[in-house]
C-alpha cells in the first residue's frame, strides 16, 4: 500500500501527460490536414470560381469570393474533431487569385488541456500551407 501510494501519483501524472500529448499531436495534424485541404481547394478552383469574373456573370453563377470565404469554410469543415468557430483562417494570394499565383492558407487554434491536473497555459497551434493556383 505504501509503495502504491508513493508511485501512483507519478504514474497517473505520466499517463495523463501521454494522453494530453496525444491529443495535442492530433489537433496539430488535423489542423495541418485542414490547411492542406483549404489550399488544395483554392488551387483547384482558382480564379474561375473564387475570383471576380471579367465578363458578364454567367447564369446561375455564384457571387464573387475575393475574400476566400469558400476556402475558410473548406478549412473549417476539414478540421475533424475541432469546433469550427474556434479556428482562425487567413487565406492570401500572391500576387492575385489567378493562374500561377501562390495561395497561402494559415490557420490557428487555441489548445487547452482536458485534464485539469496538468495546469498548462493555453497553447496556440498554427498550421500553414502554400500551393500554386492551377486553374
Amino acid at each position: 500500500m505504501v509503495e502504491f501510494a508513493l508511485i501512483a501519483p507519478i504514474f497517473f501524472l505520466v499517463l495523463f501527460a501521454i494522453v494530453e500529448g496525444g491529443r495535442f499531436m492530433f489537433y496539430y495534424e488535423a489542423l495541418n490536414h485542414a490547411t492542406r485541404e483549404g489550399a488544395r481547394y483554392a488551387i483547384v478552383n482558382g480564379a474561375n470560381s473564387l475570383g471576380c469574373p471579367t465578363g458578364p456573370p454567367a447564369p446561375n453563377s455564384t457571387p464573387c469570393d475575393t475574400a476566400g470565404d469558400d476556402v475558410v469554410d473548406r478549412v473549417r469543415s476539414s478540421a475533424y474533431g475541432m469546433p469550427p468557430s474556434s479556428i482562425a483562417v487567413v487565406p492570401t494570394w500572391n500576387p492575385n487569385n489567378g493562374r500561377g499565383s501562390i495561395v497561402n492558407v494559415q490557420a490557428s487554434l487555441t489548445y487547452s488541456t482536458l485534464v485539469p491536473l496538468l495546469p498548462l497555459p493555453p497553447i496556440t497551434v498554427t498550421a500553414e500551407s502554400s500551393l500554386v493556383v492551377n486553374n
